[in-house]
């Protein structure tokens, strides 16, 4: 007898905040910094996830602790509390140093170039978040067990490299590429 699991990723709503909502500005790196630092705190743009709100099939449901996600699954979930975990936070990116100044949008793509070459000095190394991708999927899998559709809420860079993850543990889904806004991806594999 076989039993389909789902798993239902999804992007946070959209922040209030964007370290690129004006990404042709020149920023030094003290400013990039402080830009990327103030991200993780920073609330959702309640009027357009409100806009952007969509039922969800009944689940278990866990989140990121990050503010973006936790009040993204709250406001679609309507559950409060729920299962939570720093496992599915974002992927950080590194902090500039010197006297860089370029335009925002080029300093976080040498940012996350910087982190997946090791390039730069970041909280998290490339190999640490693999393992983190790796044990985040084996949560899911243990969920997936015990309820058959299980949805997190997480971020947009994390939620790809656990995508790719899970397909290569035989997970399937039509989702390529990067995740938008409150954007979700389903998975779903048999258990025998």
């Amino acid at each position: 007898m076989q039993n389909d699991c789902t798993l239902v990723l999804i992007r946070h709503g959209k922040p209030e905040m964007r370290v690129l909502d004006t990404p042709w500005k020149w920023m030094n790196a003290s400013e990039i910094n402080a830009c990327m630092d103030a991200y993780d705190s920073v609330s959702l743009d309640n009027e357009w996830c409100m806009r952007n709100n969509r039922a969800l099939e009944p689940a278990h449901y866990i989140s990121s602790d990050l503010p973006r996600a936790l009040e993204t699954a709250i406001l679609m979930t309507g559950k409060h509390p729920l299962e939570t975990n720093e496992l599915f936070r974002e992927v950080p990116l590194p902090r500039f140093k010197g006297r860089i100044r370029l335009p925002a949008v080029l300093l976080a793509i040498i940012s996350r170039l910087g982190w997946y070459f090791g390039w730069m000095d970041s909280v998290e190394s490339r190999a640490q978040t693999k393992t983190r991708v790796s044990k985040s999927a084996d949560l899911l899998e243990n969920r997936a067990l015990s309820n058959k559709r299980v949805t997190l809420f997480a971020h947009g860079f994390f939620l790809w490299l656990l995508l790719r993850e899970l397909r290569r543990r035989g997970w399937t889904s039509e989702k390529e590429g990067p995740f938008k806004y409150m954007e979700a991806a389903d998975l779903v594999r048999s258990q025998n």
